[in-house]
């Protein structure tokens, strides 16, 4: 039987304009993505989530969003899975549907073989 393990998890708010980590395991960090190719820029409901070691076999992320009353229907998607980390995109599907800054939680899967 395989067993799922969890690597990292954690969670950030949006708040007074960035992101900032509430709770969490070691071993990472997470960094907002300008949108749209701007260099400098506000973030944009992107954030780049980078491990401290890179991840030495394959892994699933679970990610879901924090509604609150100012982002009730608020989104999470999460791709770009490589070593070193992967992105979270948060979206308004309703109301802008566009990209939303919020906050989220993640955890981080691996086989327990």
């Amino acid at each position: 039987m395989t067993e799922a393990r969890i690597a990292h998890f954690g969670t950030l708010q949006f708040e007074g304009g960035s992101y900032q980590r509430t709770a969490g395991s070691t071993g990472w960090t997470a960094q907002p993505i300008a949108g749209f190719g701007l260099e400098i820029g506000p973030p944009l409901g992107q954030i780049l989530v980078r491990f401290h070691e890179p991840m030495a076999q394959p892994y699933t992320v679970l990610v879901t969003p924090l509604r609150l009353p100012t982002t009730p229907s608020l989104v999470a998607n999460c791709g770009k899975l490589e070593p070193a980390g992967f992105v979270v995109q948060l979206l308004d599907p309703i109301g802008t549907r566009t990209l939303q800054n919020g906050g989220f939680s993640f955890a981080v899967l691996t086989s327990g073989e």
